[in-house]
Order: C-alpha cells, then sequence, then structure tokens
C-alpha cells in the first residue's frame, strides 16, 4: 500500500511535469523553395508569436523591418540550399516601439535572448544628431546574446551632427541601462563583424552591466571623416572582459598630429569602468590609441598586441574620468610602430608604448613585461606606479619618469 507520503510526492511530481514549457520552433520564411515549411513571414509576427523560450528560425532572406524584443527568445538565421545570409534591413527606420532610440534589433527590459547568424543593416535610419541614438542591436535593461552576425550601417545622416566624445552617437551594439535601473545585466557578445558605424562598434555603459566581448572583428576608418571613433567603448560603471578580438580603425593620413589627436580613434575604452575589467589577448592595429584606459581599478591589461599607432600611444592612462586608476596590472603586452620619433613625440608627450598621465590620480599600478619595439620611449609611468622589467627595442628612451615632465617630454633627438 503506497503511504500518503509517496502518493503526496507522486501528485507534486505529477504536477511539476505537467507545467513543464516545452519551447517551441517557429520558422520565418518568405514565399519561396528555400524555406517550403516557414508559418511566418515577418520575423516580428513570430516573435509576437513566440512563448518566453522559444526559438525563431529565420530562413535566408531580405526583412525590411525592426524588431522589439521584450520576453526570452532566440532568433537565429538559417543556411538553405548554400545560402546563408539573413538581412535584416528596413527601409525607414523609426523609433520602434515608441522607444527612445532607434534600432534594428532593440532588446527591452527582459533577459536570455539570443541573437545569431544575422546581417543586420542600420543605414536606412532618419537619425541626426546626439538626442535619439542610433544601433543596429540595442540591449537595454536586458541580458542575452549576439553573437556570429554581421553588424553595420549604424551611421548617421549627418556625422558631424553629434560631435560630443561620450557618448556620442552610431553604434554597432549598444548595451546599457535607463534611469533608475542597476541591473544586474549581462550581455555577451562572441564573433561578430562589426563595421560601417560612427562612433563605437561596442559601447557597453551603465553600473550593473557587464559585456563579454570575445572575438569580434571590428574595422573603423579612423579620424579622417572629422569625428572620434573607437572600437570597444566601456563606461560609467559597466564592467568589460574584452578577449581575442581584432581591431582595427585608420590612420591619421594628411592630418597635423593636433588635429589627429583632437579626433582620435582607439581601440578599447575603459572610462571610469567597473571594477575588474580585462583587456586581454586582443589584437588591435592602425589607431591613434591602441588601449585607452581612463578611470578603473583593479583592471587587468595582459597580452594584447598592439601595432601601427600614430598620434597617441600603445596604451595610454589617466584618471581623469573617475579621478583614479589604480590597483591595476597592464603586463604582457607586445607594441610596435609608435608613431615618428620626431618634435611632435616630445611636444605632445606621446609616442610611447605605455604612457601614463601625471597628476590625474594613477597610482598603485603594476607595469611588467612589456615589449615595445619602434617607439619614441617604452614605458613613460608616474612614481606612484610600478615598472619592472621589459624590453624596449629601438625606442629612443627606454623609460621615462612622466612626473618630471609636466609640459614636454624631453627632446627627440638622437644621441
Amino acid at each position: 500500500m503506497l503511504s500518503q507520503h509517496s502518493i503526496r510526492s507522486g501528485l507534486l511530481f505529477l504536477v511539476a511535469w505537467c507545467n513543464v514549457s516545452h519551447a517551441a520552433t517557429l520558422t520565418v520564411g518568405k514565399s519561396n523553395a528555400l524555406c517550403p515549411s516557414a508559418k511566418y513571414d515577418t520575423i516580428g509576427a513570430a516573435v509576437t508569436a513566440a512563448a518566453p523560450g522559444d526559438e525563431i528560425d529565420i530562413c535566408p532572406a531580405l526583412y525590411p523591418e525592426q524588431v522589439v524584443i521584450s520576453k526570452p527568445v532566440t532568433l537565429r538565421g538559417l543556411g538553405a540550399n548554400g545560402t546563408q545570409r539573413v538581412l535584416l534591413q528596413p527601409s525607414a527606420m523609426t523609433n520602434a516601439g515608441n522607444l527612445p532610440s532607434q534600432a534594428v534589433i532593440s532588446v527591452v527590459n527582459t533577459v536570455d535572448v539570443t541573437i545569431e547568424g544575422l546581417a543586420i543593416d542600420a543605414g536606412n535610419n532618419t537619425v541626426s544628431g546626439c538626442t535619439v541614438s542610433l544601433a543596429g542591436i540595442h540591449f537595454s535593461n536586458s541580458s542575452g546574446k549576439v553573437a556570429s552576425n554581421a553588424i553595420f550601417g549604424a551611421q548617421l545622416k549627418d556625422p558631424q551632427s553629434c560631435t560630443t566624445l561620450f557618448p556620442g552617437n552610431g553604434f554597432g551594439v549598444q548595451v546599457d541601462t535607463t534611469s533608475g535601473q542597476t541591473g544586474p545585466f549581462s550581455v555577451s557578445i562572441d564573433r561578430n563583424s562589426i563595421h560601417d558605424f560612427n562612433r563605437n562598434a561596442i559601447l557597453a555603459v551603465g553600473s550593473g552591466v557587464t559585456a563579454e566581448i570575445r572575438g569580434n572583428t571590428i574595422s573603423g576608418v579612423g579620424p579622417s571623416t572629422g569625428y572620434n571613433q573607437f572600437g570597444v567603448f566601456i563606461a560609467n560603471g559597466a564592467v568589460g572582459r574584452i578577449t581575442g578580438n581584432m581591431i582595427s580603425q585608420g590612420n591619421c593620413g594628411n592630418l597635423a598630429s593636433r588635429d589627429c589627436i583632437n579626433l582620435r580613434s582607439e581601440g578599447v575604452v575603459l572610462r571610469a569602468a567597473g571594477d575588474g575589467s580585462v583587456v586581454d589577448s586582443n589584437f588591435i592595429s592602425t589607431v591613434q590609441s591602441g588601449i585607452f584606459l581612463n578611470g578603473a581599478n583593479n583592471a587587468q591589461i595582459t597580452n594584447n598586441v598592439i601595432m601601427n599607432v600614430d598620434a597617441l600611444d600603445g596604451i595610454d592612462i589617466q584618471g581623469s574620468a573617475s579621478g583614479f586608476f589604480t590597483n591595476s596590472v597592464i603586463a604582457g603586452n607586445s607594441i610596435s610602430h609608435v608613431g615618428a620619433v620626431n618634435a611632435d613625440a616630445s611636444n605632445n608627450e606621446t609616442g610611447c608604448g605605455i604612457n601614463e598621465a601625471s597628476g590625474t590620480g594613477v597610482a598603485q599600478n603594476i607595469i611588467l613585461n612589456n615589449n615595445v619595439n619602434d617607439a619614441y620611449c617604452g614605458v613613460a609611468s608616474v612614481g606612484a606606479d610600478q615598472v619592472f622589467s621589459g624590453v624596449y627595442l629601438n625606442t629612443l628612451y627606454a623609460t621615462l619618469n612622466a612626473d618630471l615632465y609636466p609640459n614636454t617630454y624631453p627632446p627627440a633627438a638622437e644621441p
């Protein structure tokens, strides 16, 4: 005879089993032979019909729509009959869903959203100025994953209409919080191709935001178009873990050194970033500053390869955005071909493999085992930090004490 305990346990198991939600797969496609079983002809219709946890498979075609997601779903691009391109290209972008922004895909107030295998074109937008943000994909108060997409076209109609350095406008992937929201929110951004953006390929901003940014290829154009441009930008309390990315921007071209500094492009930026941010094993080329660190604590800047830098430095360090850059490790980086060894390097206090700005709250950091080849100086550091063994080849000055040179560095004169 079954005990009352066994009966109750069996009933509870039955109730739990009945309440399990089995995720469904919804297929989106056009009326053609690539996906003859597709039930939905727009992505938006499938998102509306989907239950939390469902997967939406999207057949190869052009989809002239914007999508707003506010529940846990997966969007996944399919291949069919040798065709691998699922293109979202709105014919005329708007503030879809009455959001204060324009994006091809907006993810709002939800978790567990995956966007994978799509080509996303934000080029047909109507954005000018800094008020309405523009992005290919925008996560707002949300968590999820962005993987293996091509994201492009986040360019303002008039690029000169938003010249504010931060945050600027025109982002490949934007991750942020709205006023009063502090997370935690986590978004992984993996193995995407991001190009033709105005300000940042990837922007993560706000306390409680964590961005895992891995294996992306980012291509910018640098300062020649007359505005600042950055590959990955982590700001205002967000934590970034930026690993294994390939980032290239553009050089100064015909711009004078001072003009190029003012319109600089940078590979990775930490600006008042959250504690414990990591920048590791990235390849960064053709920039005015490879990694620009302006405010962080307990950061790890390790094993990056940085080359072809003009106007500024391989790695720039200061604390003016938050009042400090502290307790961090800058180690094992390989930096080569930093600017011309000329009077501009001396007069602008630039041209070094690693360059720390004196008097900006930089302290208690360790600079260790970095390799610099072909630069005005190997490391210019403040006295509050410790510099240990490094290799400095073909540098006019191996190390400098930045505290001793408040205005200009020593002359760029051969000994």
